[in-house]
């Protein structure tokens, strides 16, 4: 039975052991190019950026055809126009592939993605739905906990070199996205802080079962293994109830400020999956701990009765 008890102790390694690795990977996603891009914290969806422009702006040009022939909507045709006789008449013959391809044709990407140490922007593979897409990095930032995405800058950048050489300004970007995504960017750098810590205990926690299978019940192996694992319990369990809140008020944010430019945000539903699992190994890894540490206790202060008893 003492044995048994003894190799018990390979439950919490082994919880210890997936969570270091799934904290690591939380830690490390979209860190390379393609490599996680699916696990984002948030992702940004800008393919219907331009149906605002073909909305608002055609029908002011129709409604006001003494204008100088200079809004933004001239601006998109002439452009097309500079693009060729192939893109006209893609364009022309099938209405509904223009609001597929405007972020093409406006030069910029299909979607942006922000992960824990940095973040990525692509394309939809061909035939994507919204069950089932294919993800094409094109480029990420640097993979490093204090460069911060500044979407504003990067969008208005692949706008002014696009085929229509315009900013922002004129399809009224909204500048509180910039804002809602900058307060992304400060709950990212907490992230980053508390997983890097969760990783460190839980790799300690991992490597602190080896002595309790070996030395057995010794109450200082308790007590290290039962502070270790809870305190990757509480910077994971953390981490994930941050990265669970700040995702939801950025998507909700973005979303309503969004609106008026057709920019839509989603969370990153793979990511928060991962980030609890391994929150709940954790938690239960400390669990075994201290219900252990407890356990010993109750044995060991029984003990000290009985001899207390029979020494009267």
């Amino acid at each position: 039975m003492a044995v048994l008890l003894r190799f018990a102790v390979l439950i919490p390694l082994i919880f210890s052991f997936v969570a270091f690795v799934l904290t690591n990977l939380t830690l490390f996603a979209g860190s390379k190019k393609g490599f996680m891009e699916e696990y984002a914290v948030v992702r940004i969806n800008t393919t219907m950026l331009g149906q605002n422009l073909l909305s608002s702006d055609d029908k002011s040009s129709s409604d006001d055809d003494d204008d100088d022939g200079d809004s933004l909507w001239d601006q998109f045709t002439d452009g097309l126009d500079d693009l060729g006789d192939a893109a006209k008449g893609k364009i022309n013959d099938i209405a509904g592939d223009i609001i597929d391809d405007i972020a093409d044709e406006l030069g910029v990407s299909d979607w942006y993605s922000l992960h824990v140490m940095n973040a990525c922007w692509g394309g939809f593979g061909p035939n994507a739905t919204t069950s089932h897409f294919q993800l094409n990095t094109t480029n990420c930032t640097q993979s490093a906990p204090q460069v911060r995405f500044n979407l504003t800058s990067l969008m208005d950048h692949q706008l002014s070199i696009g085929p229509l050489h315009i900013s922002l300004a004129k399809i009224q970007w909204p500048s509180s996205i910039q804002r809602s995504v900058d307060a992304l960017n400060a709950a990212l750098m907490a992230l980053f802080v508390l997983y890097v810590l969760g990783v460190g205990f839980s790799g300690l926690a991992m490597l602190a079962c080896i002595p309790a299978i070996v030395l057995g019940d010794k109450r200082i192996v308790l007590m290290i293994n039962t502070g270790l694992a809870s305190a990757a319990a509480f910077f994971i369990t953390l981490a994930s109830i941050i990265a669970t809140a700040a995702g939801s008020v950025a998507v909700n944010a973005i979303n309503k400020e969004g609106e008026p430019v057709t920019v839509v945000a989603t969370n990153g539903t793979k990511f928060y999956t991962i980030t609890w699992v391994t929150a709940t190994l954790m938690i239960l890894s400390s669990a075994f701990w201290v219900g252990k540490f407890v356990f010993i206790w109750k044995k060991e202060k029984k003990e000290r009765e009985r001899y207390s008893k029979e020494g009267f």
